[in-house]
């Protein structure tokens, strides 16, 4: 098997990586290639700067499915110590040309890697003539160059629509519901927490719109009866009942279901409001009933009427 490839971190799989991808798709398909995504897991900033930094807008699962999802194939290249100290024609030889088939490269327009981060577009070039290599340049949105710390700058600010347009798609919090407090449960809003990976990267605390999504049971042919519901998100430390730990809170509108245990994908819509303390409970239910109406009420990037 010939691989087309491009390497790398690719945090968010925003609309520069997007374009990345689909060059490689394109040129890949001409060819006869198999167009591969080589993600380093952990991210490899990790390795060189210490786990958590920066926290992740994309696990390595929701990486692959968003990319897998694209036609392309998602391949894991695990980063240690030892990869970051090879020589970048060392490692191009021995992981991509010799282990893994690679017949082509296709770079974003700063990437480098290798010991020094000397492996780049011109060096790799010039060092391996044999392969095809390609290059594509900084993409913008508005005027804005789109990256992932742009992404991240947008979500801390609770500026779900921005980060959303660098995306293409909704920021995504995906994981496992767990026992919380129950405390929903008293004051008739149930709440689904979500925990999710430990580098995962929040938002700005705070009440979200957001689709909750539930997975089925996969069938034979690989599809699965996925429910979808419109959901109100605390993103917080619930500071008008006593102060909680961080957590995620999802309030499904019209479901009741005991579903502890199984996974939840959040994509979140939109920013409502600040987490805020309130004087009462009674204050506090009928702002999550406010909040509930609009959530029920969002369509798109614009309020229902």
């Amino acid at each position: 098997m010939k691989r087309a490839v491009t390497m790398g971190n690719f945090d968010g799989c925003h609309l520069g990586h997007q374009a990345l991808f689909r060059t490689l798709k394109a040129v890949a398909e001409v060819n006869g290639w198999t167009p591969t995504v080589i993600s380093f897991e952990p991210h490899s900033n990790y390795v060189l700067r210490g786990p958590g930094d920066p926290l992740l807008l994309t696990t390595t699962e929701e990486k692959r499915e968003f990319i897998e999802s694209l036609g392309l194939e998602f391949l894991v290249l695990p980063f240690t110590p030892e990869v970051a100290k090879l020589p970048f024609d060392v490692f191009v030889r021995q992981e991509l040309i010799e282990k893994r088939g690679v017949c082509a490269m296709f770079f974003g327009h700063d990437h480098c890697f290798g010991a020094g981060g000397k492996g780049n577009y011109e060096t790799i070039t010039a060092a391996f003539p044999e392969l095809s290599t390609a290059m594509l340049s900084i993409v913008l949105h508005k005027g804005e160059r789109v990256s992932s710390s742009a992404v991240r700058n947008a979500l801390l600010n609770g500026d779900v629509s921005r980060a959303q347009a660098y995306l293409g798609r909704p920021y995504r919090l995906s994981g496992t519901i767990v026992s919380g407090k129950r405390l929903g449960h008293t004051i008739g809003f149930p709440t689904a927490n979500l925990q999710v990976e430990k580098y995962k990267f929040l938002p700005k605390r705070g009440v979200y719109v957001a689709t909750a999504r539930l997975p089925g049971v996969v069938d034979a042919d690989g599809a699965h009866d996925e429910r979808v519901f419109r959901a109100v998100v605390n993103i917080g430390t619930q500071p008008s009942t006593g102060n909680q730990p961080l957590a995620i809170e999802a309030y499904l509108l019209d479901f009741s279901e005991d579903i502890y245990g199984r996974p939840m994908v959040l994509d979140l819509m939109a920013y409502l409001r600040p987490e805020q303390k309130f004087a009462s409970l009674d204050d506090l239910v009928r702002q999550i009933g406010m909040d509930a109406d609009t959530a029920r009420n969002y369509n798109g990037n614009h309020w229902a009427e």
